[in-house]
């Protein structure tokens, strides 16, 4: 987890939590609420666009007044560190860390391939972002970001299992196969390394349980490239046979 920031810090995976001079601050569900509609977006939100967010049902001057109530709120909860209020605009402080930023600078340099300089808490990639939230705002947001961390994990166990960290690759493409079940390319990593550890029958355990999940749930069988990578022969997605001969993984993908 970041350090730079430690005077004020963010969570927001997997839920709510807020750090200030090493001690945590409680906030109340709207100071959260307000605080979320901020923190994901990295310009902020105007003054009438919180207002219509918080208070959908009241009219503006109502609201207006109810804003200003719960900024002041959050402002002595926080010893005005957390928040940079204009007359127009609401957004984080500039010196505010957050776990997602951190996050999302982690995946990106796991996809760009800069697996020497990745923190040591890449697991954040393995992080719900805001689980259970009952506000549809941050919906788009944590599909966002699960397309990243997807894409991220998926790009780290594959450079782990080249270099023949066998291990590590295996719990990567585990966390992968967590954010997305329906996603092919955890499962056939996660297949890749069993091979390479030369552990068969677990690779065959994988691919068939992948294989039968996505002929329940959509009718498709897995990839070609899957299939002769555990050397399958079957036709379907809903035979069942043993292979003849399993080929070493290709760690190409």
């Amino acid at each position: 987890m970041s350090t730079q920031h430690d005077a004020c810090y963010l969570e927001l995976m997997p839920a709510v939590r807020l750090r200030l001079g090493g001690r945590e601050v409680r906030l109340s569900e709207a100071m959260s609420a307000l605080v979320v509609a901020v923190a994901i977006r990295k310009e902020g939100l105007s003054r009438r666009a919180l207002q219509a967010r918080m208070w959908p049902d009241l009219d503006s001057g109502d609201a207006s007044k109810r804003l200003r109530q719960l900024l002041w709120r959050i402002r002595q909860a926080t010893d005005d560190r957390l928040l940079d209020v204009t007359a127009e605009c609401v957004r984080l402080a500039d010196m505010v860390g957050v776990d997602l930023r951190d996050a999302e600078l982690c995946a990106r340099r796991a996809i760009d391939g800069v697996a020497a300089g990745l923190p040591a808490d890449w697991g954040l990639l393995g992080e719900e972002l805001l689980t259970s939230w009952p506000d549809e705002g941050v919906y788009d947001e944590q599909d966002r970001w699960d397309r990243l961390r997807l894409l991220a994990l998926e790009r780290l166990a594959e450079r782990l299992l080249a270099a023949g960290d066998v291990l590590e690759a295996i719990e990567v493409a585990g966390r992968a196969m967590n954010v997305d079940e329906f996603s092919e390319a955890p499962h056939r990593i996660l297949a890749a390394a069993y091979l390479a550890r030369g552990d068969q029958a677990s690779a065959w355990r994988v691919y068939t349980r992948y294989r039968d999940f996505l002929a329940g749930e959509m009718g498709l069988e897995p990839s070609t490239a899957f299939r002769d990578l555990i050397g399958a022969q079957a036709t379907g997605p809903a035979r069942r046979q043993q292979p003849r001969a399993v080929r070493r993984p290709s760690l190409a993908f």
